[in-house]
């Protein structure tokens, strides 16, 4: 993976075509004004006001400390340990999960054309919603590791080769075939497209989300050892812009040097026959369901994908979660 000049690499832009073959080419690209005046006031005030309140209520996830990063949720006995990630126990940035029950902004956005025309160009005509949240990287937090997104999909392997089982695989732990060629001759699609909303100015100095341009075409996941000196540039720009990538690429949260948060919303999709990040059907507000748009549905996977998805019979296009289905039957 060579390194581009700054003048190649993606810069905002409200060009959608642009933004689509910097997607292909670098992994990323730069949708200016994604999030227009008066939706992106609307949100962030929403966003930071429900930050405040579960950090008031003791609810608030602080992570990005040097044993807090998002994902490490296991002491090394294997027990997961909820009640490391707060401040008082070094935790730094604030997460707010699950925002699409946090006020109808957040819903608002799900509905915006070009967000959907730039994912569907990553993944396709289907999808759905694999996390909605936020990140408040605060001064002082820790930089993320580099990672990529789709980190449980199988990669190609050799044939013959014992690849690592696809229900083994964790955050840390993947199939890395190394008597392949480095990049190998064949790549995994993309199966997943992370779109990050700039809530306020992503700058290097603030934390703006690190990347390494065209490693989406490397054909593996970072390695901590084998990588830890490539060369990652900041996504910079003004509030309003999205972050749209192929979920491939390699990245991670920045360290916030600057005396400000830098506020991020994060929305993940994927694939339709992938499981989400995050389980809508039962973790949505059921008056929201009830009520949603068929687009909304969608993303919330209330839609059967070719049969799957069902509750019961395969031919429904959406299901109802308040319904319940057929149990025991004899005949009179």
């Amino acid at each position: 993976m060579g390194m581009a000049t700054a003048a190649d690499l993606p810069t905002p832009t409200r060009d959608l075509d642009r933004v689509r073959a910097d997607i292909d080419r670098w992994g990323y690209g730069l949708l200016e004004e994604a999030l227009e005046a008066p939706l992106l006031g609307r949100a962030r005030t929403r966003l930071l006001e429900q930050a405040a309140a579960e950090l008031q209520h003791g609810h608030a996830f602080e992570d990005g400390g040097p044993t807090q990063q998002w994902g490490h949720f296991r002491d090394e006995a294997g027990k997961i340990r909820p009640e490391a990630f707060t401040a008082a126990n070094g935790g730094v940035n604030q997460r707010v999960w699950l925002l699409p029950n946090k006020g109808q902004v957040f819903r608002d956005v799900l509905e915006l054309g070009p967000l959907h025309e730039a994912v569907g160009h990553v993944l396709g005509e289907e999808y759905q919603l694999s996390s909605y949240s936020a990140n408040i990287a605060k001064s002082g937090g820790l930089a993320m590791s580099l990672h990529t997104d789709q980190w449980w999909a199988p990669e190609p392997t050799r044939r013959g080769y014992r690849a690592l089982p696809v229900g083994s695989m964790t955050r840390t732990r993947f199939n890395l075939d190394t008597a392949l060629d480095d990049p190998p001759a064949m790549v995994a699609p993309a199966a997943c497209s992370n779109v990050i909303f700039m809530m306020n100015d992503f700058t290097d100095a603030n934390g703006g989300t690190r990347l390494v341009p065209g490693s989406h075409h490397a054909g593996r996941h970072p390695d901590p050892q084998r990588d830890r000196d490539v060369e990652t540039i900041a996504a910079e720009g003004p509030a309003g812009t999205a972050i749209i990538t192929d979920g491939r690429i390699w990245h991670g949260t920045g360290s916030n040097r600057t005396n400000a948060p830098r506020i991020g919303m994060l929305l993940t999709f994927c694939g339709p026959q992938y499981r989400p990040q995050v389980n809508f059907t039962v973790a949505m507000d059921r008056a929201i369901l009830a009520t949603a748009s068929d687009r909304l549905k969608t993303l919330f996977g209330l839609k059967v994908w070719w049969g799957y998805g069902r509750t019961g019979h395969p031919s429904v296009e959406f299901i109802d979660p308040s319904e319940t289905g057929l149990g025991e039957l004899r005949p009179d």
